[in-house]
């Protein structure tokens, strides 16, 4: 849900409580869309790109100081004065700092620095008579405007304000707030959504779809309780996690599609050249015949027409009337045997290319099962290691430090690996009497049962199988054959690609992904 008025209201009044009284040391802008205020032992820092907040920091960030106009005109007008209060205008996603400095006259006057944190969120200092002394975005339409000299008017909707009074839940709109916020709303109706709202927490939901933080919520979720500052934070520092990853993923996978339609073209021309052997009985017939009924051919012949002896069927020979029958019957075996070398010639280079795309597709899986940046670049060294990342300047591999995915199931550890240098490392560590599996002709991550001496019941098998097929490129199929084996059976060929292996021994199971994994792939 976005962050609403209701997040709002307890954002503002946590730094309501922890800043009134305290002095403003500097103004930083670090980027057009951020504005930090240092005081004395806190910091409040906006940030109006969508969606727009205001949060309580303890500690200073790292922010470079290099003022820009609007943070200049703030550090003239209001540093070194002292914040009275922090208001919000209702439930709306508008407020104001209120502040007390001392004029270039030496004059006690009273400021506000108001906050817009919605749609063309903007920061707006006026002075005790309400008029604007700058903007960081100003602008002017035929609702008001936003120009020095100009009286601020501010967006305000005061029915949001009304959520603290007495009224019927369900007869009230709640206009401007998320739709998630009213659902929930209507869910626990008013006097709970009340003293939530009142008290001085929100609630952190990371097993969402999408992490959010709600100032409500209903009992049935799975919820973390935080300061409102804590929650923005964890909430955008979760965002931005998982927009890294999206954003590494497609950059490799752009990499790998690139790769295996280059490979995948060049192997159906390599099946081109392959598919002319069906030809060479029929070239070899031919041959045999013109060299049979030479004579019969002259210079200028643009064919002959020649009984076969063996289905006494009359055959067309075509020849070149420029040449004469010798010659022609030389470029007919030339041409035969110039086939016959490309046909072996392709039939052996397409081994290569076969191999290539699989591991490219394995790779490919790898990458859209990846669920953290650590294992992202794994696969990113792993990429460069095998020269499909070229990079000018020497580059120093990463070590990084990353776990396997790990299952427990009737007492039984199941490992599976996030990517290809895990898989060759799970499966070479694995002991000899541990059962491997893995999708069968399908890329997939290799899965491991640590069977600790003990006999491994068909049920963890089974359980282990769903893993294995959850996380391969068949996680959204049904009926998956997955194939399992001793560890003993499992070897990997020399110079293979990371994550190819042999195996043999092995027996199948038919299985079906686990849904509520995979929504988290």
């Amino acid at each position: 849900m976005p962050i609403d008025g209701l997040v709002i209201h307890k954002l503002i009044n946590e730094i309501n409580t922890e800043t009134t009284g305290m002095t403003i040391k500097n103004i930083y802008q670090p980027v057009n869309h951020q504005l930090l205020i240092k005081l004395n032992k806190k910091n409040i820092l906006f940030s109006l790109r969508n969606p727009a907040y205001i949060v309580l920091l303890n500690e200073k960030p790292d922010v470079p100081d290099s003022p820009q106009n609007f943070s200049l005109l703030l550090r003239k007008k209001i540093k070194g004065g002292k914040i009275v209060n922090v208001k919000q205008m209702g439930l709306d996603r508008i407020g104001y700092i209120e502040i007390k400095n001392r004029n270039e006259l030496g004059d006690l006057k009273i400021f506000k620095l108001y906050f817009e944190l919605m749609g063309k969120s903007n920061l707006i200092l006026v002075n005790d008579e309400n008029k604007i002394i700058d903007a960081l975005k100003k602008s002017t339409d035929s609702m008001r405007s936003i120009l020095p000299g100009a009286k601020y008017i501010p967006y305000y909707d005061d029915s949001k304000a009304l959520i603290f009074d007495d009224i019927n839940l369900l007869d009230f709109p709640f206009m401007g707030f998320s739709k998630k916020s009213e659902e929930i709303l209507r869910k626990i109706g008013i006097e709970k959504a009340r003293n939530q709202i009142k008290n001085n927490t929100v609630y952190y939901f990371k097993d969402l779809e999408k992490p959010d933080v709600s100032s409500i919520t209903p009992e049935n979720y799975i919820y973390e309780e935080l300061s409102p500052s804590e929650g923005i934070l964890k909430l955008f520092e979760e965002r931005t996690k998982k927009s890294k990853i999206i954003e590494t993923k497609k950059k490799l996978e752009k990499i790998v599609i690139k790769n295996i339609e280059k490979n995948e073209r060049t192997k159906n021309n390599l099946l081109k050249d392959i598919s002319k052997e069906e030809k060479l009985p029929e070239m070899i017939k031919k041959g045999e015949l013109l060299q049979s009924y030479l004579y019969t051919a002259k210079r200028g012949d643009k064919f002959i027409e020649v009984t076969d002896w063996e289905s006494g069927k009359k055959v067309k020979i075509e020849l070149n009337p420029l040449k004469n029958p010798t010659t022609n019957l030389e470029k007919y075996f030339k041409k035969i045997k110039k086939t016959k070398t490309m046909v072996e010639f392709s039939k052996n280079r397409i081994k290569k290319f076969i191999k290539e795309l699989e591991y490219l597709y394995q790779l490919w899986e790898t990458i859209d099962s990846s669920e953290d940046i650590e294992t992202l670049e794994e696969i990113h060294e792993e990429m460069f290691l095998v020269g499909l990342i070229k990079s000018k300047k020497k580059r120093k591999i990463k070590k990084v430090k990353n776990s396997y995915r790990h299952f427990e199931y009737m007492n039984f550890e199941i490992y599976v690996g996030k990517n290809n240098k895990q898989n060759d490392e799970l499966t070479k560590n694995a002991y000899k009497e541990d059962i491997w599996l893995h999708t069968q002709g399908i890329p997939g991550s290799h899965t491991i049962i640590k069977s600790a001496g003990k006999e491994v019941p068909l049920k963890v098998i089974e359980y282990a199988a769903s893993l294995a097929a959850t996380f391969s490129r068949a996680k959204l199929s049904s009926n998956v054959a997955v194939d399992y084996t001793q560890r003993k059976n499992v070897w990997k060929p020399g110079g293979a690609k990371p994550g190819m292996v042999l195996y043999k021994n092995y027996k199948t199971i038919i299985t079906n992904p686990i849904l509520k994994l995979i929504k988290n792939i």
